[in-house]
């Protein structure tokens, strides 16, 4: 009986975990101000602390904090956000990468090249040379792993779309990737909290 009640609990607290976690990723789909993405950053902070094991949590955490750092306009204030985010994503791949699940590293590297191109916006001129080809590696890497993946495709038509002509910019093909993006958002995420975030970002992009 007392194996059984032990049973039960556990199972409730996952229960709740994830429902917990679910909610926290419908959030993320719908945050805009840097007080949404605080406030997501923190609950993911403390997913993490509490599942070390899961790659989930402290990707989202990540995430949040990469985007806070591009809602910055201090650029020391923005750093110290990328500098977190940085931590963060590095977690998550050290806890994917044993199992080399593609799609799983596919989206970590999305996120981590997304990091280093919050570098880049805070300070272009400083941090361009420095980031930027290391936000491109990423970025192919993450393209290589899954091809359909469509953050990756998303993060690929901003850079390109961000990016001066003279240096590889090309607002025609950021458009097309928007596109292809776009069209991989419609496929249904294989769960409640698997990666989903972008449609929204992409979709204001294309307008």
């Amino acid at each position: 009986m007392k194996q059984m009640i032990a049973l039960l609990a556990v199972f409730f607290m996952l229960n709740t975990a994830n429902a917990q976690l679910e909610s926290a990723v419908a959030k993320l789909n719908t945050a805009v101000s840097v007080a949404d993405y605080q406030q997501l950053a923190n609950e993911f902070g403390r997913f993490a602390a509490a599942e070390p094991t899961q790659w989930l949590p402290v990707y989202y955490a990540a995430y949040s904090n990469a985007k806070i750092a591009f809602l910055q306009k201090d650029p020391d204030r923005a750093a110290q956000f990328s500098n977190l985010a940085e931590e963060q994503i590095k977690k998550a791949e050290a806890i994917v990468k044993p199992g080399g699940n593609q799609k799983e590293l596919s989206e970590v590297y999305t996120v981590y090249s997304f990091v280093n191109r919050s570098r880049v916006e805070a300070d272009p001129m400083v941090n361009g040379r420095k980031y930027g080809p290391t936000a491109g590696a990423q970025l192919t890497k993450a393209r290589q792993l899954d091809p359909a993946n469509p953050r990756a495709l998303y993060l690929d038509g901003l850079i390109k779309f961000k990016t001066p002509a003279m240096w590889g910019g090309d607002k025609k093909k950021a458009k097309e990737l928007f596109e292809q993006a776009l069209k991989q958002f419609e496929v249904k995420p294989a769960s409640a909290v698997a990666p989903q975030w972008g449609r929204a970002d992409c979709e204001k992009m294309i307008q």
